[in-house]
C-alpha cells in the first residue's frame, strides 16, 4: 500500500518513514526493461520505501488506512497490490492468508516486497496498461493504496482493472482528501504550496473530494460499496497537512469549515465493485425516482409560489389603489391648502391697509391736537366748564 499516510499507532521514527514511504509509490507502468530509462528521467522524485518488519494488524491503530485496508480486503483472497513499495502491506495480507502479487515501479522496492509477495512487477501504469501487465491473471482484490492519485489518467487504469478481476473480484483504493480543512485555510491565505509528503505531495496530479471520487468510480464503471475515512485534525504538527494556529484565522471563518463533515478527513478508503447491468439498471431506477421525487417537490413548490404570486399581485394591486387614493386625497388637500394661503394673504393685505389707515387717522389726530384751533378750543371748554359750576352754586 503506497502514499504519504501514516499509521497513528507506529512510533515516530516509523511513522515518518512510513508516510516518507507510502507517498510515493503511485506512477506505475511502463515493463522491466525501460525501467531504467523511466527513473532516470523521474530519479528526482523517488523517495525512500522503508521495510518493517514484524508489522502486525493488531500494532495498527484503528485510525490508520492500512488496517480499513486489511478489513474491506478480507481474508484468504488472490490480491494484486498496484504499489506494493516494500511489501509490509503484503506482510498484513499473507499474515491473512492471502496470496499477494506486488506491482512497483521503485526496483529496489520491488526487491524487497518479493519476501512477501508470490510475484512482483516493476511496471509503470503511466506507461504500461493494466492489462498488459496482467494478459492472463485474474485477482479476487486489486488495492490502489495512495496510488491513483499520482496517475495521469486513473479513469483509464480503473476500467482496465475489471478486465483483470474475478466476478465477484472488487477494488480498495485509499485516496487523499483535497477538501481537508488545513487545505481550505491555506487557500484562504493564497497558499498551495507542494511538500514532500502529504496531501500535497509534489508527485500527486491529482486531487480528489469525496464528490469527485465518487465520480471517478461511477464513471469508470464501479458501484462503492463501502467509503471509511482516516481522520486528522485541521489544527495540527502533524507533516501531512499545512499547520496553522487558531489565531491566524476568524473564528467564524473555522466554525465554517469545521461544519463541513469532512473538513478533517485525511483519506478516503473505498471499497468498489464493478457495476453489473442489474446494478446499472437499479442505480438508475433509484436516480430516476429520486429525480421523479424531486421533480414532484419542485412541481408543488412551484404551485405554491404562483399561489404565492397571485395573492402577492392582488395584494399589490389593492396597494396601488390605496396610494393612488392617498395621492389624490394628497392632490386635494394641497389645492386647499393654497386656497387657504390666498385666503391668508389677501387678509394680511387688508390688515395692512387697515393699519396705514389708522396711522394717518393717528397722525391727522396729533396734528388737530397741536393746532391753534385745538387750543382755542380747549381753553373755551376749561371756561365753560368754570362758568356751568359756578351757576350751579
Amino acid at each position: 500500500m503506497g502514499g504519504g499516510f501514516a499509521e497513528p499507532n507506529i512510533k515516530l521514527k516509523q511513522y515518518i518513514d512510513l508516510t516518507n514511504h507510502e507517498e510515493h509509490k503511485g506512477h506505475k507502468g511502463r515493463k522491466e526493461k525501460s525501467y531504467s530509462k523511466i527513473m532516470e528521467k523521474s530519479k528526482d522524485l523517488i523517495k525512500d520505501y522503508p521495510s518493517f518488519d514484524g508489522l502486525t494488524e493488531e500494532s495498527l491503530e484503528d485510525n490508520s488506512s492500512l488496517k480499513k485496508t486489511l478489513h474491506f480486503v478480507g481474508k484468504n483472497k488472490r490480491v494484486v497490490d498496484f504499489g506494493c513499495a516494500t511489501g509490509y502491506l503484503a506482510q498484513l495480507l499473507k499474515l491473512n492468508g492471502c496470496v499477494v502479487t506486488g506491482v512497483d515501479y521503485n526496483q529496489e522496492a520491488a526487491q524487497e516486497a518479493e519476501r512477501y509477495c508470490q510475484e512482483v512487477i516493476v511496471a509503470d501504469l503511466d506507461f504500461t496498461s493494466v492489462t498488459e501487465i496482467f494478459p492472463n491473471q485474474k485477482f479476487d482484490v486489486a488495492i490502489f493504496g495512495d496510488v491513483l492519485e499520482h496517475l495521469r489518467n486513473p479513469w483509464k487504469v480503473l476500467e482496465d482493472t475489471k478486465n483483470i478481476l474475478e466476478p465477484d473480484g472488487y477494488i480498495v483504493a485509499s485516496i487523499p482528501n483535497i477538501a481537508h480543512g488545513a487545505i481550505r485555510l491555506a487557500l484562504l491565505q493564497g497558499k498551495f504550496e507542494y511538500t514532500q509528503f502529504g496531501i500535497l505531495d509534489n508527485t500527486h496530479l491529482r486531487f480528489f473530494t469525496k464528490k469527485t471520487i465518487e465520480d471517478l468510480f461511477e464513471t469508470t464503471g464501479y458501484s462503492i460499496k463501502a467509503i471509511d475515512r482516516t481522520k486528522l485534525d485541521i489544527f495540527t504538527d502533524v507533516h501531512l497537512v499545512p499547520s496553522f494556529n487558531r489565531d491566524d484565522f476568524h473564528q467564524e471563518v473555522i466554525t465554517q469549515i469545521e461544519q463541513d463533515d469532512e473538513a478533517d478527513t485525511l483519506q478516503f478508503v473505498i471499497q468498489a465493485f464493478p457495476s453489473a447491468i442489474e446494478d446499472k439498471y437499479i442505480a438508475l431506477k433509484a436516480e430516476y425516482t429520486y429525480l421523479k421525487e424531486q421533480y414532484s417537490q419542485l412541481v408543488e413548490q412551484a404551485t405554491y409560489l404562483e399561489s404565492q404570486l397571485k395573492h402577492t399581485q392582488s395584494e399589490l394591486t389593492l396597494t396601488n389603489l390605496k396610494l393612488q387614493e392617498f395621492q389624490q386625497a394628497q392632490i386635494e388637500t394641497q389645492l386647499e391648502q393654497a386656497k387657504y394661503q390666498v385666503k391668508i394673504e389677501t387678509l394680511q393685505s387688508q390688515i395692512q391697509q387697515k393699519e396705514s389707515n389708522v396711522q394717518e387717522l393717528e397722525y391727522m389726530i396729533v396734528a388737530m391736537q397741536t393746532s391753534k384751533f385745538w387750543l382755542v378750543r380747549e381753553q373755551w371748554l376749561k371756561v365753560k366748564d368754570f362758568w356751568q359750576r359756578i351757576q350751579r352754586m
